[in-house]
């Protein structure tokens, strides 16, 4: 069976001010249609760029899945991704474990390194480090859901004996979902993830990603590798206004039936069985409410 997920707007780049009622129409939305988990992003402090630009309002994350987990009872609630090397990660591990036992053991941890340089100065987190800071943190996250007394011993951070509590109610620990695409992701997935969560990734490049995946799993002794839920961008041409056509069409974009039928090609050819659906180029919040009607309806029905 095909499973689907879904991202909310918890930041501007729908092209609509985000806000905590939105956030929260759009999650209950997203438990009566049957979606096994909603997603958050991450920004804390950002430039003027361009692509900083939809990300100059995000609510936090962990503050957002809690408001979310107080209104459902069901459905997962994840970061889809939390930045690591941001946050302090003893206190971001207690955060988690608090939200994993509120919501009755439905937190899910996608996170990522991340790339706003100018974000990493201003948060004071040296970016050079954000690949070895992400990996360490992961490990110390295990250390600290363990049971108590906790210790653990890294390049940046080390204690001993030491005493963490509540612990997640998912045992060992909440699924961690790895994103990002390049090698190191890759094997920072192999190592430590039980999902790997690419961006929207043209096929040839989503097949070989996912063979380095398992020959970098195989090497390390893993007997099962990650799972792959891949981030699929939807643009519904009739809500939106949106369109484009042949060669100029990216997956995703298009009418109900052609939105569809980019779903099967990637099941077909790359054997994706599962998607994480970001919706984009919605005007306002009813157009995205309208979209997750229309995917419901008339798209999903003809994957599964």
């Amino acid at each position: 069976m095909v499973k689907f997920s879904f991202r909310l707007p918890n930041a501007d780049y729908l092209g609509f001010p985000a806000t905590a009622q939105g956030i929260l129409d759009t999650a209950i939305k997203a438990e009566a249609l049957g979606f096994d988990a909603v997603f958050v992003n991450d920004h804390v402090i950002v430039d003027d760029s361009a692509r900083s630009e939809p990300w100059r309002q995000v609510y936090d994350p962990l503050m957002s899945l809690a408001y979310v987990a107080s209104r459902t009872s069901r459905i997962g609630l994840g970061t889809s991704v939390l930045i690591m090397p941001y946050r302090n990660p003893v206190v971001t591990a207690k955060m988690i474990a608090t939200l994993d036992q509120m919501s009755n053991g439905r937190a899910i941890v996608g996170v990522g390194s991340g790339w706003n340089e100018t974000e990493y100065a201003a948060l004071d987190v040296p970016h050079r480090e954000r690949g070895a800071r992400t990996n360490e943190y992961l490990r110390l996250w295990k250390a600290c859901w363990e049971p108590d007394p906790v210790s653990f011993n890294g390049r940046f951070f080390s204690f001993d004996g030491l005493y963490t509590s509540p612990k997640p109610v998912q045992q060992p620990h909440p699924p961690i979902w790895i994103g990002g695409s390049s090698h190191a992701s890759l094997r920072r997935a192999a190592r430590f993830g039980q999902v790997w969560q690419p961006t929207p990734t043209p096929l040839p490049a989503l097949v070989s990603n996912w063979q380095y995946l398992n020959d970098v799993s195989a090497e390390i002794g893993r007997e099962e590798p990650p799972r792959v839920r891949m981030s699929f961008r939807v643009i519904i041409s009739d809500i939106t206004g949106v369109s484009a056509s042949g060669s100029d069409r990216p997956a995703g974009l298009g009418t109900p039936e052609q939105i569809a039928s980019d779903m099967n090609r990637y099941r077909q050819e790359a054997g994706l069985e599962e998607f994480q659906l970001n919706c984009h180029e919605c005007g306002n919040l009813q157009q995205l409410l309208d979209t997750m009607d229309v995917l419901t309806q008339e798209i999903l029905p003809k994957v599964d």
